[in-house]
Formats: C-alpha cells, structure tokens, sequence
C-alpha cells in the first residue's frame, strides 16, 4: 500500500512542479518550444494518450475506493466515541488518499488546459510579431509617400506663387498703363 502511495505522491509533486513552471512568465522562445513539444510529440502519439488513460483510470479507481472506505461510519461505543484509534488512522489514511488522488486527476485536466493556454499566448505573439513588422513596413512606405507628396505641394505652392505673382503683375500692370494713360489725357 505505501508503495503505490509513494508512486501517487510523486506523480502529485511532478504535476505540481509542471504546473508551476507553466505558470511562470516565461519569455516567447519557450513558450513555443512548449507548445510545440506538447503538440508534436504528447497530443498526437497514441502511445502517450493510451498510457494517460490507463493512469487516469487508476487514479479514478483508487480515488473512488478511498472515497468510499473513507465515507464509512465507525462502529461507536456507549459513549460516542470510536471503538479503536486503528479505525481512525485508516480513515484519515483513506481521507488523505482522497485528496492526494482528486487532485491528481484534477492536475490532469489543469496542465493541458494550461498548455493550450500557452499555445494560443505564443500564437498570439508571434502574429503580433508578423503583424508589427509589417506595420513598421506601411509605415515607412507611408512616410516615404508623405514626403513625396509634401515635396510635390511645395512645388504646387511655388507655382501657384509665381503664376498669381505673372498674374498680378500683367493686370496690375495693364491697370497702371491704363490709369497713366488717363492721367496723360
């Protein structure tokens, strides 16, 4: 009994490092190399998927059993209080292996919930890397635009300036002829 215990406490410790190493803030190149572990090598292989069932449904088996040992009422004396301490240890046992075993299975569910998570973040970030590289790529295209057309509006000032300037001075001119031709008269 203490050897497959032994065995279930480790499997707890294992799952529980692994889900606190996913759950630490780690930087984009392992959160790829995670997520692509998990889904090349873990997710697809029959043989990983087959020997997770079978040890789910021994974990299930073993947390049903010692759930049920564990909800067992003890025999009790006139006073209210257990016959023998040896049943008492048995049920904290049973409890302790409830917990130990419930929380196995629930780390089974947790950990690949928490690497899909990390997939869709590294998925995310490397389209926002993409997606702002060709923003910087618009943008200095769109600057290179800006410029040109700026360029073009300061020659389209210039001319404007110079034709209102040939402008004015053929009708002011024409005006000035006129008012010193009347002046002569």
């Amino acid at each position: 009994m203490a050897v497959y215990m032994s065995i279930l406490f480790f499997l707890l410790m294992s799952q529980m490092a692994v889900l606190l190493v996913l759950s630490l803030p780690l930087p984009t190149i392992l959160r790829n190399c995670i997520s692509k572990l998990y889904n090349n090598y873990l997710s697809k292989s029959s043989q990983v998927k087959t020997a997770l069932i079978v040890l789910n449904c021994i974990v299930l088996s073993l947390f049903l059993d010692s759930y049920k040992r564990a909800n067992l009422q003890l025999p009790k004396r006139e006073h209210g209080l257990p016959v023998q301490p040896d049943l008492i240890v048995t049920k904290a046992y049973h409890q302790r292996n409830v917990y130990i075993s419930g929380f196995i299975l629930y780390y089974m569910i947790c950990i690949p919930f928490m690497i899909r998570l990390i997939s869709k973040v590294a998925k995310l970030n490397s389209t926002s890397m993409t997606l702002k590289s060709d923003e910087d790529e618009m943008i200095i295209a769109l600057k290179s635009k800006l410029d040109s057309k700026i360029k073009s509006l300061e020659v389209l000032e210039k001319q404007y300036k110079n034709k209102k300037q040939f402008v004015d001075e053929q009708k002011f001119g024409n005006i000035t002829e006129d008012l010193s031709v009347k002046k002569d008269k």
